[in-house]
């Protein structure tokens, strides 16, 4: 079998360095660069271009890194099937999820998950809305959890929960005693914003740019755990879903905020997969425990923004 090799390939593709697929993999710098380079020579054909600050694949390469991920999904359904066999559910699992599901949701879900299943490992890498969708027609993640807002046809969803973007206050902030608020009323205090993050960016701060009269900000950032000592100061208003601020509500240090007339308000946040890519059943056990797991997330949520 060749799948050790194509999974050097398919990593070094995805990297653009041998140094750092081999700290991923666990593998010796060398023994990479080698099976880089017996694939190579099995081909008659360069796979990379060498530059200083990296390698990128070749049109040789495009090719034969199709056929390493269709070949190294196969692979990974076979050993899925064979644990079958064997009466344990049995594989490796990429997700590609939204930062803020790291600060809670995930690290429960996965110890949960492996203690039941022990044969069963994660590959997780977070990143924003857009490079979820990216990571999940490229083959390089199984299971997508991000929002579901203007989805591509080649995904689908398969199940999803509600999340509202809200704004997030400290319990000593002036607003923090309203039912709600609009953007206008938000507007007139300090603002702590969110950096290349694309739901907000398309919605809230178009329609904040759009105000009279808009606060200072005070930072933007792409560091979600950056603003969260700011908001608890009573620093500024902050636009978040309550996913990564569960503990703070929970213990009524933050103040979540429905935005009213907000386009965001019926926002889902949702298990998302490839339409024609089959999967593996390791990937369907790890998708319908999810589904009930965010279910009661999403549940504990909604009881702690509306009590």
């Amino acid at each position: 079998m060749h799948a050790s090799i194509l999974k050097y390939f398919a990593e070094v593709a995805r990297s653009g360095s041998i140094r750092k697929a081999s700290d991923e993999l666990h593998v010796a710098t060398s023994a990479v660069s080698r099976q880089i380079k017996k694939l190579e020579d099995e081909l008659g054909a360069p796979l990379f271009e060498r530059f200083s600050d990296g390698l990128r694949l070749t049109a040789a390469g495009e090719i034969v890194l199709k056929h390493a991920k269709d070949t190294l999904l196969k692979y990974e359904i076979m050993k899925s099937d064979l644990g079958d066999l064997q009466g344990k559910c049995a594989g490796r699992v990429h997700i590609a999820s939204l930062d803020s599901l790291a600060i809670q949701f995930l690290p429960e879900f996965v110890m949960g998950f492996h203690r039941r299943h022990p044969a069963v490992d994660f590959r997780i890498r977070y990143d924003n809305y857009t490079s979820i969708f990216h990571f999940l027609a490229d083959g390089d993640a199984d299971i997508g959890v991000t929002f579901d807002l203007a989805r591509p046809h080649d995904i689908k969803l398969v199940y999803g929960v509600p999340m509202p973007l809200m704004a997030m206050v400290s319990r000593n902030h002036p607003l923090a005693r309203q039912k709600s608020v609009t953007l206008q009323e938000c507007a007139q205090f300090k603002l702590l914003l969110q950096l290349d993050n694309e739901v907000m960016s398309s919605m809230i701060a178009v329609e904040l740019g759009a105000l009279n009269r808009v606060g200072r900000t005070v930072v933007a950032t792409n560091n979600q755990m950056m603003l969260k000592p700011l908001i608890l100061s009573g620093e500024g208003v902050a636009f978040f879903t309550p996913l990564g601020l569960l503990e703070e509500l929970e213990a009524g240090e933050v103040v979540a905020l429905p935005i009213a007339g907000s386009r965001l308000h019926d926002l889902q946040v949702g298990i998302v997969v490839p339409r024609h890519r089959q999967l593996t059943h390791a990937t369907e056990v790890v998708i319908e425990s999810m589904s009930v797991e965010l279910k009661k997330f999403s549940d504990k949520i909604q009881t702690v923004i509306q009590r």
